[in-house]
C-alpha cells in the first residue's frame, strides 16, 4: 500500500515522505497481433507523455524499473521502447540502469505495479539499487552494445548527480493492453533520513507547532527566544492488549539500542538545527499513531530515564496490569476543580510561565491587563517574588487575580492539550476561573472581576470602622462588597456553556442565566464545602476530576476518591496528561510541543500478536 497526498500538504502536515511523482500517464497499445504482443510505439508515448508532464529530460532519469515479465518477445520491445525515449542525449557513461521486481517476488499480477513503484522509491530512500536476480544470459534479441541501458546484474549505489535528487521512471502494462508510466523523484538527502532495523528511512521535514490559545484576538505569542526548552517528555505508548504494549516496549528499547543509547546521552537536548532525537520520538509517537485501548503514558527526562520507563513496561507481569482500557466513545467526562486564592504561593507558576508559551500568554495578557487597573504595578512580579513587586501574595488584592490568572492559564494549557472540562467548580477566585472555562465572560472581564473581589475582601474591617464613630453610637457600616457588584455592571455575561456548581448552593447553576453582579456578591460571602461539591458533579456524570492548583496541577482522580485523595508533590505538565492519557482521555499530542520546530522520524510498527487459527486433523 502507498498513500498518495499533495506534496504541498505532505510537507505542510510534517509527513514522512518517501518519494514525489513528478509525471504519470496512461494510454493503451491499440490493435496488436495478440493479446501477449505490446506495442512498441505505444510504450514509447506513453514515456514521453509523463516526462512531459514531469518537465525533466529523459536523460535526468537514472533507473527504469521496468515491467519485465520475462518475455522472449516482450521484453525486447519494453527495453528498446525504453531506451529510445531515456536514451536521447544520455552521456556514453551514464547508461539507464535497469531492473524489475518480478524476479525478486514473481509477478503479483493487478499489483505488479504498485510493488514496482514501492521497490523504486525504497532503493531511492536506500541509495542502492538491488541486484536483478537470475539474471544470467542477457536476451538475444537485443543489441545490447548498441544501447543505452544496462541491467543491474549486481547491487549498485544509486548514480549520484551533484545536487538533483534521485529520478527513475517505473512501467506497469496490463494484460488488456493499458500502458502506465510514472516518473519518481527522491525527496530530500541523507539529513532527512532516520533509520530503523537497520534501514532508511525518511524523516519528515521540519514543521512550527503553533500555540492554541483559548480566545480569539488581543494575544500577543511569546518570542521563541522567551521561552526556555522542555526539561520532560511524554511518550504514549498503546496496544490492543497488555501482551503487545509490553512488547512495544521492547521494540522500543531495541530502536533505542540501534540508535547509539550512549550518544543519545551526551546528545544536548536540542540539537544545532533545532532537533532532539528524544523530541522527535515523542512527537511521531503521539501524532503519528492511532491510540489504542492499553495504554501507557512514559515521561522521561533524558536516555537513561526513558529506558527505565520501557524496561518497567516490557517487565510488567499481565495479572499487574492497571491501565486502564479505553477506546473511541469511552473517554470518561473530566471534571476541573479550581482552587481559590488560599493556594497560591511565591513563585506560583513561574516553571511553566519559563516552559508553556500558552501558559505564558494568559499570564502576560492578565499582567498588562491588570497594569492598566494599579498604575502599572505588576502581577507578575507578585506573583514571582521579584524585588521590585508592588506586594505580596499574603494580601487578597494580589492573590484573588493571581488565582484567577493561575487558574485560567492551566485551563488553557490543558485545553492546548485536547482537555476539556465537561463540568467545572471552584471555591472563591477560583470559581471566577471556572466561570471563564465555562464561557460566562471574557478573560480580560474576569480578572477585572477577580482584582474587585480582592480588594473587597482585603479592607472590610478598616472600611467598617471608618463608618462607626469612635463612642460608638450612632453610624451605620457599609458593604465592602458592593463596589465587587458595581464593577460588575459594565461588564458582559453570558449562560455558561458547561456545567458550573456553584460554590453559593452546591448545585448545579442554572444553565439558561448567566451569574451577574449579584450573584458574584453573593458568592464572594460562601463558603465552599469539597464533599457537596464532589456529589453535585457525581450528579452530574463526572468521572474523573483534575485539581486545577496554583503552579501545576495533578493527574486525574477518580470521582469516589475525590476530594479525599492524597496530597503530593505538584506534578509536572507531562505527568499529569500521562495519567490523563491512561485514563481514556483523548489527547491532541501537539499542545506539549507548542512554539518547538519537530519531524516526524521512523519508529518501532505496531507488534502484531500472531495466532495460527488452524483445524489441526488427526492421523
Amino acid at each position: 500500500m502507498i498513500v498518495l497526498k499533495r506534496l504541498a500538504d505532505a510537507k505542510a502536515d510534517g509527513d514522512r515522505i518517501w518519494g514525489v511523482i513528478r509525471g504519470s500517464a496512461v494510454n493503451q497499445n491499440g490493435t496488436s497481433a495478440g493479446l501477449t504482443v505490446p506495442n512498441g510505439p505505444a510504450q514509447e508515448r506513453v514515456i514521453e507523455k509523463a516526462l512531459a508532464q514531469a518537465g525533466v529530460p529523459p536523460a535526468s532519469v537514472d533507473y527504469l524499473e521496468a515491467h519485465g515479465a520475462g518475455s522472449d518477445l516482450g521484453d525486447p520491445i519494453e527495453v528498446q521502447a525504453a531506451a529510445a525515449v531515456y536514451g536521447r542525449g544520455r552521456d556514453e557513461e551514464r547508461p539507464l540502469l535497469i531492473g524489475s521486481v518480478k524476479t525478486n517476488i514473481g509477478h503479483l499480477e493487478c499489483a505488479a505495479g504498485i510493488a514496482s513503484l514501492i521497490k523504486t522509491v525504497l532503493a531511492m530512500n536506500e541509495g542502492r539499487i538491488p541486484k536483478q536476480l537470475h539474471f544470467h544470459n542477457p536476451n538475444p534479441h537485443l543489441a545490447w552494445e548498441d544501447l543505452p541501458v544496462r541491467v543491474t546484474d549486481e547491487a549498485v549505489a544509486w548514480p549520484p548527480d551533484g545536487d538533483r535528487p534521485p529520478r527513475a521512471g517505473v512501467s506497469s502494462f496490463g494484460i488488456s493492453g493499458t500502458n502506465a508510466h510514472v516518473v519518481v523523484e527522491g525527496n530530500g538527502g541523507p539529513d532527512r533520513a532516520s533509520t530503523l532495523n537497520g534501514a532508511r528511512m525518511p524523516a519528515g521535514p521540519a514543521v512550527a507547532v503553533p500555540m492554541v490559545l483559548p480566545e480569539p484576538g488581543g494575544w500577543t505569542p511569546p518570542a521563541a527566544t522567551d521561552v526556555a526548552a522542555r526539561e520532560t517528555r511524554l511518550l504514549p505508548l498503546s496496544a490492543k492488549s497488555p501482551h503487545a504494549l509490553r512488547e512495544l516496549a521492547r521494540q522500543y528499547l531495541e530502536w533505542l539500542g540501534e540508535r547509539g543509547g550512549e550518544a543519545l546521552a551526551e546528545a544536548p537536548e536540542e540539537s544545532g538545527d533545532g532537533h532532539s532525537v528524544l523530541a522527535d520520538m515523542a512527537w511521531t509517537a503521539g501524532v503519528g499513531r492511532t491510540h489504542l485501548a492499553r495504554r501507557a503514558g512514559l515521561v522521561f527526562r533524558d536516555v537513561a530515564s526513558l529506558r527505565d520507563e520501557l524496561g518497567a513496561l516490557a517487565e510488567r507481569a499481565v495479572e499487574d496490569d492497571w491501565r486502564r482500557a479505553a477506546g473511541p466513545g469511552t473517554a470518561p467526562k473530566v471534571a476541573f476543580v479550581f482552587a481559590g486564592e488560599e493556594s497560591v504561593r511565591d513563585g506560583a507558576g513561574m516553571d511553566l510561565y519559563d516552559r508553556e508559551p500558552v501558559v505564558r500568554a494568559v499570564l502576560d495578557r492578565c499582567d498588562a491587563a491588570l497594569m492598566e487597573e494599579r498604575d502599572g504595578a505588576s502581577l507578575l512580579d507578585v506573583m514571582f517574588g521579584r524585588a521590585d513587586a508592588h506586594g505580596t501574595l499574603r494580601d487578597p488584592e494580589w492573590a484573588q487575580p493571581a488565582a484567577y490568572a493561575l487558574g485560567c492559564a492551566l485551563t488553557a494549557l490543558w485545553a492546548s492539550a485536547g482537555v476539556r472540562p465537561g463540568a467545572v467548580a471552584g471555591t472563591g477566585a477560583g470559581e471566577l476561573a471556572a466561570s471563564w472555562a465555562a464561557g460566562v465572560f471574557s478573560l480580560d472581564d474576569g480578572l477585572r472581576l477577580a482584582a474587585a473581589r480582592g480588594a473587597a475582601v482585603a479592607r472590610p474591617k478598616q472600611r467598617m470602622a471608618a463608618a462607626v464613630p469612635a463612642d460608638g453610637a450612632g453610624g451605620t457600616q457599609d458593604d465592602p462588597l458592593e463596589d465587587l457588584e458595581a464593577a460588575a455592571e459594565d461588564m458582559e455575561f453570558a449562560p455558561p456553556s458547561v456545567a458550573v456548581v456553584s460554590q453559593v448552593t452546591g448545585r448545579r447553576m442554572d444553565g439558561a442565566r448567566a451569574p451577574d453582579g449579584a450573584y458574584w456578591r453573593e458568592q464572594a460571602g460562601a463558603h465552599g464545602d469539597p464533599d457537596r461539591t464532589s456529589a453535585a458533579l457525581a450528579d452530574l456524570g463526572a468521572d474523573l476530576v483534575v485539581d486545577i492548583g496554583t503552579a501545576s496541577s495533578a493527574g486525574p482522580t477518580a470521582l469516589p476518591d475525590w476530594p479525599n485523595a492524597e496530597e503530593g508533590a505538584e506534578a509536572p505538565f507531562a505527568e499529569s496528561v500521562a495519567s490523563a492519557y491512561e485514563a481514556g482521555l483523548p489527547i491532541s499530542f501537539a499542545g506539549l510541543f507548542a512554539g518547538e520546530t519537530r519531524r516526524r522520524i521512523a519508529l518501532p510498527g505496531y507488534p502484531f500478536q500472531r495466532r495460527r487459527h488452524w483445524i489441526e486433523t488427526s492421523a
